[in-house]
């Protein structure tokens, strides 16, 4: 064996030791909102690693761990199972005047620790900076359609993530300027460009899968002409 060989074979195990001991130390590790193992904390700016942390939520305790970083009103709910197939489990009750950055809504909401944590998300950085960015203006109010209902999707046999609690309707907002927003009277077909408010709808859209698994609106089917269903189920849907 030559010399360089020897040496590699001394340097590799030392190497690996000093990056094992500094990442342990954390002298190598990004910042939390970068680092993939840090708990996600609803105040860090959105990152690429972000998606991968809301998936963690799956597990109870990290979800209510990233629960309590937020400002989001929340009393715990018991789980209860109407059906096999529509539960409420480790599910909260969110406030109508208890949202993130200070907005109403039109009525309380049950949700699952995920679909909370991922509305807050939301809410914080993408609903108030967009409104901001399209109307100088913050979100002040917010109408849904619900969330927890124990039905199918329409027109199927497969559950709604309804069923779960695991979905939620946004049809329409108010800004602080008393401009009323709503996805039945603003979507304008597919012209992104037809108004302002078009436009923002179509961000607000986009931004909400940077969230939530699943956003559907007007431009998938006509069940969803009024409004933005936001999911946090398996499947991984913007449209």
């Amino acid at each position: 064996m030559n010399r360089r060989a020897v040496l590699w074979l001394i340097a590799i195990p030392l190497i690996t030791g000093v990056i094992a001991v500094s990442w342990q130390q954390g002298w190598l590790r990004p910042p939390p909102a970068y680092d993939p193992f840090a708990p996600l904390h609803l105040h860090d700016r959105p990152t690429f690693v972000t998606a991968w942390k809301l998936l963690r939520l799956s597990r109870p305790e990290d979800c209510r761990a990233a629960l309590a970083t937020s400002q989001l009103q929340t009393l715990p709910v018991s789980d209860r199972e109407m059906t096999a197939e529509c539960r409420l489990e480790h599910a909260v009750r969110v406030g109508a005047t208890g949202s993130e950055t200070g907005l109403r809504f039109n009525a309380s909401f049950l949700a699952s620790c995920p679909l909370a944590v991922a509305w807050a998300m939301f809410e914080r950085h993408a609903l108030q900076p967009l409104a901001q960015q399209h109307f100088g203006a913050r979100v002040t109010q917010l109408h849904h359609l619900g969330s927890y209902a124990c039905r199918n999707v329409r027109g199927g046999t497969r559950r709604s993530e309804h069923a779960r609690a695991n979905a939620f309707d946004l049809a329409a907002l108010t800004l602080s300027d008393g401009k009323r927003i709503s996805l039945s009277g603003h979507w304008r077909g597919r012209d992104a460009a037809a108004t302002p408010e078009a436009a923002f709808l179509r961000d607000l859209r986009d931004g909400a899968c940077r969230f939530f698994r699943t956003v559907l609106g007007p431009d998938y089917n006509a069940a969803h002409a009024d409004h933005l269903h936001l999911d946090m189920g398996g499947f991984s849907i913007c449209r």
